[in-house]
């Protein structure tokens, strides 16, 4: 089993972002400190309430420098947004940055980025498929020709070359295709952080296509987590920092819940994004969260039990990481859960 941190590295509203990246990159270097394998962050845009992460290969690049064996990744980089020779070369001067402790995640990223970034919807899967062939071919080839219906290069050289000879390249969703596709190429894919039972069908597609290829499996789950040493005080902390994180995230969905947005959604293949799911966030308590199995509150001892069930009762997993920064919570709060995740959890799980 490995261990992970993912921060969305949210902003509420009034909060300061030069102090909300500070906080992150302080939680990286004792996540560092702690043993934990790999800290994750997502690329998002243009709402600060889900997240400020524009950029996460400067973030890596920035915490490379406080840090010594902790590795990172992105969850994900929305290709479609991206020139994919740009966005190559920059992954690769990333690697080099962070003296080869990069990863590389991709996907379609969130559906209500598209109209903001002024790409068309109905590109995205194309958009997709060609970048990541191209992104996968720079890194290996001196130089690239490729013609697609989106992206057409001659004899270009995509410089630099990643450090590592191999970038690990994991992909996130709910798409039994995109995770199937992954499982045959020996990929990883990363869930998490919404019900569980949306991701059954995937998760599942992905583990019978790396047995059909004879590939190692890595899927990695993301769990919200608070902890402390008895479960009152867990359960009485987190209960406003966890509402006003699910406050925060259904922001960016009350853009696209337009009729026509929707249209538009389902034509691009975004079906996830068009039925509105993330509307639901408004509506949950405290209670429904965590009788659902979206988020945990408790103490170590009661989180190892419940990863159990949750194992048996879902899917099973080679990878775990905690989101504890969430809701504007104070820093004190997230290195707690990060201390006693790594002190009792880790351990029992390992």
């Amino acid at each position: 089993m490995k261990f992970g941190i993912y921060n969305e590295i949210q902003a509420s509203p009034g909060a300061d972002h030069k102090q909300r990246y500070d906080d992150s990159l302080r939680a990286v270097e004792l996540g560092d400190r702690l043993g934990y394998d790999v800290f994750m962050t997502l690329e998002h845009h243009f709402f600060p309430t889900f997240s400020i992460s524009v950029n996460p290969l400067a973030f890596f690049a920035a915490a490379a420098q406080r840090t010594r064996t902790i590795r990172f990744r992105a969850m994900c980089h929305t290709l479609p947004v991206h020139n994919p020779l740009i966005l190559a070369g920059e992954i690769a001067q990333c690697d080099h940055l962070t003296d080869g402790r990069l990863e590389v995640g991709v996907g379609r990223g969130h559906g209500w980025l598209y109209d903001c970034a002024s790409v068309p919807m109905t590109e995205s899967i194309g958009r997709y498929e060609e970048s990541l062939e191209i992104l996968q071919r720079a890194w290996r080839e001196e130089r690239l020709s490729f013609e697609g219906e989106h992206y057409k290069v001659q004899d270009v050289q995509v410089v630099p070359k990643p450090l590592q000879p191999h970038l690990k390249i994991f992909q996130t969703g709910t798409s039994a295709r995109v995770f199937t596709d992954a499982g045959r190429r020996g990929g990883g894919v990363v869930v998490g952080a919404a019900p569980p039972p949306l991701f059954t069908e995937a998760v599942g597609a992905y583990m019978a296509a790396c047995r059909d290829a004879g590939q190692k499996p890595q899927v990695g789950l993301v769990m919200p987590v608070f902890l402390a040493d008895d479960a009152d005080t867990a359960l009485r902390e987190a209960r406003e920092p966890m509402m006003r994180s699910y406050a925060n995230l259904v922001v960016p969905q009350q853009s696209i819940n337009d009729e026509a947005v929707k249209d538009r959604l389902r034509a691009g293949g975004f079906h996830f994004y068009a039925g509105g799911f993330l509307n639901q966030m408004k509506d949950y308590t405290f209670e429904s969260v965590l009788h659902n199995d979206i988020a945990f509150a408790g103490t170590p001892a009661q989180f190892v039990d419940w990863i159990g069930r949750f194992r048996q009762r879902y899917y099973d997993f080679q990878e775990l990481s905690v989101m504890a920064d969430f809701g504007g919570q104070p820093a004190w709060q997230v290195e707690r859960t990060l201390q006693l995740f790594a002190r009792d959890v880790m351990p029992a799980l390992r």
